[in-house]
């Protein structure tokens, strides 16, 4: 294919010509038609020979530009498409549908899953409420007092009887308080009615009568240090030795600080269990041979056996039981020394 890229000399095709700057003769001209045409001639000879023998080359090549061509007229049409689908939809509508769909069903799920916590807790809380009645009818009113302790701070319940639902709870809430409300009746009741089985004063023999055990409503073997706990526990230890404390003041402390009576205290043994039973503090008469006069250091040194008495027998050597009976005595109590003895 060299004869197609390189340059023609004309002169070259003159070898006839002395000179280079010589003009030509009209002899020249004809033969240099003649030769240009012969060399015409060759060249096309010379590319019909090279398509020939590359004749597959360049169908191929054909064939190739004819599917690029194809291809880019369906890319075209393609594109035209797409132009004509987004300016009758415009896809920013689609985008902020999509998002709001996205939106709204992430919104439902986190709902329905705090609805699925919340019946949950419910479910947990009544299952908690009902096993109070369980631990009540066993004789374990320590663990019943424990188990409404935890459910008053979940359900957020405010002193001891507020039984309606806050302002924005749930219904159930108000139904669940209520339960709860009932079921601290129940126990403050039963507690109760063990505290005046165990502790009480016998009129006919000047006797204070502490039982260690008692039966109360069906629940049998009930121990008084497992009450004083239950008790404490709840936060009803005041309301469950009011009654005691009035009583031992009016029937204890009053006669001893007035040096009407000296004090004294027995245990009485269960022979079948192997431990003591009940503890009984009896007053015993004094003799006055002093008139209406109160020996000080006596009635301290009876003061003193009544509070040891207490401390051991009805409190179990238990400090804040024993402060919480103190403080619902000793204002009546100091007021009788100041009254009997400081006064005069």
């Amino acid at each position: 294919m060299d004869v197609l890229f390189n340059s023609i000399n004309v002169r070259d095709l003159l070898s006839s010509l002395e000179s280079p700057s010589s003009p030509l003769s009209a002899p020249d001209l004809r033969l240099l038609i003649s030769r240009l045409d012969a060399h015409s001639l060759r060249i096309k000879s010379t590319v019909q020979s090279y398509l020939l023998s590359h004749h597959d080359d360049f169908s191929s090549l054909f064939s190739q530009c004819s599917d690029v061509v194809s291809k880019s007229e369906r890319l075209s049409d393609d594109v035209v498409a797409l132009l004509n689908l987004i300016s009758d939809q415009p896809i920013e509508s689609d985008v902020g549908r999509i998002f709001r769909e996205i939106v709204e069903k992430t919104r439902d799920s986190r709902e329905k899953q705090e609805i699925l916590e919340f019946v949950e807790v419910v479910l947990e809380l009544d299952r908690k409420l009902g096993g109070f009645s369980n631990n009540v009818k066993n004789g374990k009113v320590a663990e019943a007092a424990e188990g409404l302790k935890e459910l008053k701070i979940a359900l957020g319940v405010k002193g001891n009887g507020d039984a309606e639902a806050a302002e924005g709870e749930p219904v159930v809430y108000g139904i669940l308080k209520k339960h709860w409300s009932d079921c601290f009746e129940e126990i403050q009741e039963l507690l109760w009615r063990f505290m005046e089985n165990a502790v009480w004063f016998e009129q006919e023999g000047n006797e204070v009568h502490i039982k260690y055990q008692t039966n109360v409503n069906g629940v049998d073997g009930l121990e008084l240090q497992t009450v004083l706990k239950a008790l404490d526990v709840a936060d009803i230890l005041d309301y469950g030795l009011a009654r005691i404390a009035d009583l031992i003041t009016k029937y204890v402390f009053t006669p001893v600080v007035s040096s009407r009576a000296i004090p004294s205290f027995t245990e009485e043994t269960n022979q079948d269990l192997g431990h003591a039973s009940e503890a009984v503090l009896k007053l015993v008469p004094s003799v006055d041979t002093e008139g209406n006069k109160v020996d000080g250091e006596v009635m301290y040194s009876n003061i003193v056996q009544i509070v040891e008495f207490i401390y051991k027998f009805l409190f179990f050597h238990n400090g804040s039981w024993m402060r919480c009976f103190g403080r619902l005595t000793w204002q009546r109590m100091s007021d009788m020394i100041i009254a009997n003895f400081l006064s005069k």
